[in-house]
């Protein structure tokens, strides 16, 4: 999801990243817009401009959208754009829960792909730690299960150290 009040650089994205991906990128002008469509859309990233009031001067800003996301929705991961660079505008972007913070100049798309690698990996990582939790749950139960039968049978004497062949 890109959301931008600059239709021009959400087409100019949009493009860059249908090139390098095979993903479906919806674009939105205003946050507000991109909010009423977030519960059916469910994106795995949003690419989420600071400034979100050049056309809009009611337009909530892009760290208000920013706030709305991550209270509905803390598993998407937002990266935040901004023609700024700015320490404060990225520190208070990743305050409010972004995943990182882009500044708009000629290398933002790049970064902003390099960024989108971080995020899949990331979201890889996870996926591996939950199978191997899986697997280590898994595995301790059994050898417990193992164990505790190995007990009660030697309890009920039906277990002895003459195997008796």
């Amino acid at each position: 999801m890109l959301i931008d009040d600059d239709q021009l650089h959400n087409e100019m994205l949009s493009d860059y990243l249908k090139q390098r991906y095979n993903v479906e990128i919806h674009s939105f002008t205003s946050g507000e817009e991109a909010l009423n469509q977030l519960e059916q859309l469910k994106p795995t990233y949003i690419i989420l401009d600071y400034y979100l009031d050049k056309i809009k001067k009611d337009a909530k800003n892009g760290l208000e959208i920013l706030k709305a996301i991550h209270e509905r929705f803390p598993q998407t991961h937002v990266l935040m754009l901004s023609g700024q660079d700015k320490i404060e505008v990225a520190v208070d972007s990743m305050k409010f829960g972004a995943y990182d913070y882009v500044v708009k100049n000629p290398s933002g798309f790049v970064r902003v792909e390099n960024v989108m690698k971080n995020i899949r990996e990331h979201l890889r990582m996870k996926s591996m730690m939950k199978a191997y939790r899986f697997a280590t749950i898994f595995l301790v139960s059994t050898i417990s299960l193992i164990i505790v039968t190995a007990i009660i049978l030697r309890l009920l004497v039906i277990s002895t150290d003459d195997i008796g062949w």
